[in-house]
């Protein structure tokens, strides 16, 4: 690879993943004799990682969490349990301020589920965070997933998917108002000779009555050097994608081919500019599993120790409890493809994304998973993983990398001991250590929320400017599309209008359609007309789940077979 001048080099954002527990992302790698990942429970552990991503270069710690057991294989959380599947597992809030108290640069990302907080209470957690960080904290926002968490903390059931979602938008907008509109900046006067420490008329309440929350009074806290702390997401479904298009401002993904994942990074570029946020102001941060040594012959003897301590029931049991799919009956070494349901053929969906190029079966996607979960995996000398870094960079226009670790604390000392060197050498970390700064700053920001972010609106006497940015369709231009003519039996409009607006959940999961809209001409006449960049997402839209829907209604709601043309896109404009 041709190495550019360091004029030409973005800075690379540098994270390490990790998890409050024994086992975190590499199945099985805890019966390594080198791995001291059991030492979990000791706050010198942690503080001790912290010191060396801080003097190694690192920008961010980001630490996962889970909230309930693994138990969708074979039926049970035996094998989650026995292989130490993300259990046992502590709480990742209380170790931050003692990483905190030992670091001056290093900023801490944090996983928190809102489905089980309430946001008065939360808010005041992360401004307090937030304080005693001097604004080195970043909320990673999810909704959970696991029925096991869903009944242990007070539900019958799991919320249903996109329901989780729309109550966290609520969530979000009583954390804004708490954060960002209910104290002025200069509410705290701190005069002792009036004996004021805080002006009562410049502390407000929200008066917030929502669907979900009522919440009438102000924030506890005073303001926080970041007020809302910098946003994560790593939402993959289509709901979870226009969530962090409106509320991200870093977001994590996984995969393992670069080719694959640039459609899905260009798709949610797209989505920001939509919701009226510059699409470049967001962080595209990819997960890797760097496995390295002196020399590539090193790096690939790593690999083989790592594989042969790798436990494939463990692997499959994480897997089972992301996914819901129990593979636990089927045999490990034939395709996936042969296999029925609709469980495991939204699974094959997910990986072929993952990486198109591959057949994959049980026993490839275990190994997969036991090299930094669902992460890429990259092998070979310091150069070689610099390489790769730049290739994932330049292909799948990424800002940089959320590092699985395998061997603890082994796999991330390895990189910085080997790697980071050539990363300064080469102009990706700076060779001197970056001042302290809040955790925005850290990420090409400035300190509160950007004008253009959801969040900033609550800001009081502020008037939020907020347009879609010409940067919509920059990395994605439309060359050819498809004109789709449908006539509707009498009598049978209704139900194919219903069936038009439902299938744009399918189009949104489909990152090589650009652009899809279905319109009314007459009282019987509709039409579909979408846009790809290629070919490949052409393809793969008529051979997709919507085409095989409209198959199946054609014969109950069509009078007449869909008139289906493919058309060249001459010219555009998008505002």
């Amino acid at each position: 690879m041709q190495t550019p001048t360091n004029e030409q080099k973005p800075r690379m954002i540098l994270s390490a993943f990790d998890m409050n527990t024994a086992g975190h992302q590499a199945p099985g790698l805890w019966t390594h004799p080198g791995d001291q990942s059991h030492r979990y429970k000791d706050l010198d552990y942690w503080t001790d990682l912290a010191q060396r991503l801080e003097r190694g270069g690192f920008d961010c710690l980001f630490l996962a969490d889970v909230l309930g057991a693994y138990d969708v294989y074979n039926g049970s959380r035996d094998a989650a349990v026995s292989g130490a599947a993300q259990i046992p597992v502590n709480d990742p809030l209380l170790i931050i301020s003692a990483m905190a108290a030992v670091t001056e640069r290093l900023c801490f990302g944090v996983t928190v589920s809102l489905t089980y907080e309430l946001p008065y209470a939360f808010a005041r957690k992360m401004s307090t965070l937030d304080h005693i960080t001097q604004g080195r904290i970043a909320w990673n926002v999810v909704t959970s997933y696991q029925q096991s968490a869903a009944v242990n903390l007070g539900l019958d059931r799991q919320i249903p998917h996109d329901e989780r979602y729309e109550i966290g938008e609520e969530f979000l907008e009583v954390c804004y108002k708490l954060w960002e509109s209910s104290w002025e900046d200069d509410a705290v006067v701190h005069d002792r000779s009036s004996g004021i420490y805080t002006d009562p008329a410049k502390v407000h309440d929200i008066n917030h009555a929502g669907k979900y929350y009522t919440v009438p009074g102000p924030h506890l806290s005073e303001p926080s050097p970041q007020r809302t702390p910098y946003l994560f997401q790593a939402g993959a479904s289509a709901r979870g994608r226009l969530f962090a298009a409106r509320h991200a401002e870093a977001v994590f993904l996984t995969g393992t081919n670069p080719h694959d994942m640039r459609p899905i990074v260009d798709l949610l570029r797209m989505q920001i500019a939509e919701q009226g946020r510059d699409p470049r102001s967001v962080k595209f941060v990819m997960m890797l599993a760097p496995i390295t040594g002196p020399t590539e012959q090193a790096a690939k003897a790593k690999l083989a120790e790592i594989l042969a301590h790798g436990n494939h029931d463990t692997a499959l049991a994480l897997y089972g409890g992301w996914t819901g799919v129990d593979l636990s009956k089927t045999p490990r070494d034939l395709p996936l493809q042969k296999f029925e349901g609709d469980s495991v053929r939204a699974m094959l969906d997910m990986l072929t994304r993952v990486d198109s190029e591959l057949v994959w079966t049980t026993e490839r996607l275990a190994d997969w998973l036991c090299l930094g979960g669902m992460s890429a995996a990259t092998v070979g000398g310091p150069e070689a993983i610099v390489d790769e870094m730049e290739r994932w960079m330049e292909i799948a226009d990424v800002d940089g990398f959320n590092l699985a670790r395998t061997v603890a604390p082994g796999s991330m000392d390895d990189f910085i001991e080997l790697v980071v060197p050539v990363l300064r050498r080469r102009g990706h970390v700076p060779p001197d250590p970056l001042p302290a700064m809040t955790m925005r700053e850290r990420f090409g920001g400035k300190r509160r929320l950007p004008d253009d972010h959801p969040g900033a609106s609550y800001r009081p006497g502020v008037t939020t400017v907020r347009t879609v940015s010409p940067v919509t369709f920059e990395a994605r231009p439309r060359k050819i599309g498809l004109l789709v003519t449908l006539t509707a039996k009498p009598g049978k409009q209704d139900e194919l209008i219903a069936w038009l607006r439902d299938s744009l959940d399918d189009v949104m999961n489909e990152p090589g359609t650009i652009t899809w809209y279905a319109y009314r001409i007459d009282e019987t006449t509709f039409g579909i007309f979408d846009t790809f960049c290629d070919e490949i997402g052409r393809h793969a839209h008529i051979n997709g789940k919507v085409t095989e829907s409209l198959g199946e209604l054609t014969a109950s709601l069509l009078s007449r077979p869909p008139e289906v043309r493919q058309i060249d896109v001459l010219a555009v404009k998008s505002s």
